[in-house]
């Protein structure tokens, strides 16, 4: 098993309320790149796989749309992973996740991989299926943790507002299988998700951003919970990613993007599009 000492011990020390990083999530992408085994790199490059998701939907909805500055790959390289799509059925490309073709061929065909999801929340449960798949149980751990508050949140919200749960519930575990059709109190999930109650507090709370920020910290807390004895393993890398990943993405945020969020979140709900979930 590889050990980090040189990397960890350079990378400067983070806190959740840091108003400001020496380290951003893109230098640091290129440092793992360069410093990480290939089998660990293919570990952590799940984290930054969710950017590469995102940007793929939105290139296949305009090739000329802006793409997210974390993603891995370029429109030119999209364009050439297209040109091979549409000239050899299903052709092994390296240079995506395997589970970019079969999706891009539902959508170019308009036919769902999932009954009744968006095609954001489709990509969304192939993107997790994956990530949970990836072979470290720390962070295959991570995602479905964030992939089960993801689900909580959303099925509350659509109780409290009287929208369609199943049609918006991400991927296949026991949990989103449950949510999509208990009608419990705490979702019939406490057996399989001990922290629902403390979701499900943070889920009553009325400011956006307040409820976003506590989300934050109690994934901030699982992670510190789960590598208490992680130094300068790849988990201890993958740790300071995810942390270094919640800072960053609080960094720009205003009162006024947290309101027009939550507007968001209401829209696409009543319209049958869940909106696309931070990790």
């Amino acid at each position: 098993m590889s050990k980090y000492y040189y990397l960890i011990a350079g990378l400067p020390e983070i806190q959740p309320d840091d108003a400001k990083l020496t380290l951003k999530l893109q230098e640091l992408h290129q440092i793992l790149q360069e410093t990480l085994s290939t089998k660990d790199y293919a570990i952590v490059s799940h984290i930054f796989q969710y950017y590469e998701a995102l940007n793929w939907l939105v290139f296949l909805k305009d090739r000329d749309a802006a793409l997210h500055p974390l993603g891995s790959s370029t429109s030119d390289q999209f364009e050439e992973v297209v040109t091979l799509l549409k000239e050899t059925e299903y052709p092994k490309i390296n240079s995506v996740p395997d589970y970019f073709p079969a999706f891009a061929y539902a959508y170019w065909e308009e036919k769902p991989l999932f009954d009744n999801l968006s095609w954001d929340d489709q990509l969304m449960s192939l993107y997790y299926k994956d990530a949970i798949r990836c072979g470290n149980q720390f962070v295959s751990a991570w995602f479905e943790f964030c992939l089960n508050i993801n689900n909580l949140l959303t099925a509350y919200t659509c109780r409290k507002y009287n929208f369609d749960i199943p049609s918006s519930i991400v991927g296949d575990n026991v949990v989103a299988t449950i949510l999509k059709t208990s009608h419990a109190r705490d979702f019939g999930v406490s057996d399989y998700f001990p922290e629902v109650d403390q979701v499900l507090r943070i889920a009553e709370e009325d400011n956006l951003l307040e409820r976003e920020k506590k989300v934050d910290l109690l994934k901030w807390q699982w992670i510190e919970e789960n590598t208490v004895f992680e130094y300068f393993t790849i988990e201890a890398v993958a740790a300071y990613l995810m942390k270094l990943e919640i800072i960053e993405r609080w960094l720009p945020l205003k009162q006024e993007a947290g309101a027009a969020i939550f507007r968001e979140l209401i829209k696409t709900l009543k319209s049958g599009v869940q909106f696309p979930s931070e990790k």
